[in-house]
């Protein structure tokens, strides 16, 4: 899916769980994300979108969204 501008308008369930990001050296780190969470965000077109993700899928566009907003866990 192709996401411009995304931002996270709602989130729940919050969990602890480790990640490892390829733009870091070094082993997994803890962090926080949601297991549900809404995006809105424009796609190819730029027409707004809006759509919910659970899972995995959701914890990866948070550790995308943070990389886009200069954070690195």
């Amino acid at each position: 899916t192709v996401m411009l501008n995304p931002e996270i308008i709602s989130q729940s369930d919050a969990y602890e769980t480790e990640e490892s990001c390829l733009s870091l050296f070094g082993g997994p780190r803890q962090t926080m994300r949601y297991r549900k969470i809404k995006v809105r965000y424009e796609n190819e077109k730029m027409q707004t979108r809006l759509k919910t993700f659970v899972g995995f899928t959701a914890q990866i566009i948070q550790h995308e969204i943070d990389h886009c907003n200069g954070v690195l866990i």
